[in-house]
């Protein structure tokens, strides 16, 4: 339960088992407030130089530009962290 020399507790982790996809829905119903870079394709968010929006999210805009759809939109969940893999090479 606990470590030796600590007092005795139990610890209750309910997120432990959440998806990506709980934490989204949970975030959004509530209405709770997260960093900008999520409605911009970022998925998983580190330093500046390894954190790059997630190519699973890139699309073409009405005008042509390439855009990212926001994270929570992510449906192939095993790839949250494709942009930190490096910057992605479709820029």
């Amino acid at each position: 339960m606990t470590d030796p020399g600590w007092p005795q507790i139990l610890r209750i982790n309910p997120l432990l088992d959440w998806t990506y996809a709980d934490v989204w829905t949970f975030i959004r119903k509530l209405s709770l407030p997260y960093c900008s870079l999520y409605d911009v394709g970022y998925t998983s968010i580190g330093s500046m130089e390894d954190t790059h929006p997630n190519p699973k999210l890139r699309h073409i805009t009405e005008s042509g530009r390439i855009g990212y759809h926001p994270a929570y939109t992510l449906t192939d969940l095993k790839s949250e962290r494709f942009g930190r893999q490096g910057p992605d090479p479709s820029n």
